[in-house]
């Protein structure tokens, strides 16, 4: 079984955000990043199939440099590969595009599964997984608050 995970790397809660002089986003100088609180859940829930069973944990991310931060934190929680989408194109990309991305990379890495936050702690649209779902054509459920495995099924 593949699980492909879906990493978004977010402002640490506390810093102190400026918005950009042009409007676009954030001014990211000397602001810290961390791994977003829900895709965190998604993961550990993902390291919880692969330990249970033979599965392999890819996890991808779209995004700068800094990235590769939470790739890293991620490969030593336990994943087996990471997948980071780099192109300076997808900056400022919508819930849409970012969802269309991701789908590609399913579409490629043909995972049984693909575990996702909730939503981002940055945005809160929540819009992207059931996106991403409809995409690349299989089932989601939202919200879900405990995986049941059993004779190689999962019950969510």
């Amino acid at each position: 079984m593949k699980i492909m995970v879906c990493l978004k790397q977010v402002p640490h809660q506390d810093a102190r955000l400026a918005v950009r002089p042009d409007g676009t986003w954030i001014q990211e100088d000397n602001i810290k990043f961390e791994i977003n609180s829900y895709d965190t859940y998604a993961l550990e829930e993902a390291l919880r199939t692969k330990d249970a069973g033979s599965a392999e944990v890819v996890v991808v991310s779209i995004g700068p440099d800094r990235v590769s931060q939470a790739l890293r934190t991620a490969l030593g929680m336990g994943a087996d590969r990471a997948i980071h989408v780099k192109d300076p194109v997808t900056e400022g990309s919508d819930t849409l595009g970012i969802a269309k991305i991701l789908a590609a990379v399913a579409k490629q890495e043909s995972p049984d599964l693909i575990f996702t936050g909730l939503m981002s702690d940055d945005g809160n649209f929540a819009a992207v997984p059931p996106m991403l779902a409809e995409l690349v054509g299989m089932p989601h459920t939202t919200a879900a608050v405990k995986v049941e495995r059993a004779n190689g099924t999962l019950k969510v």
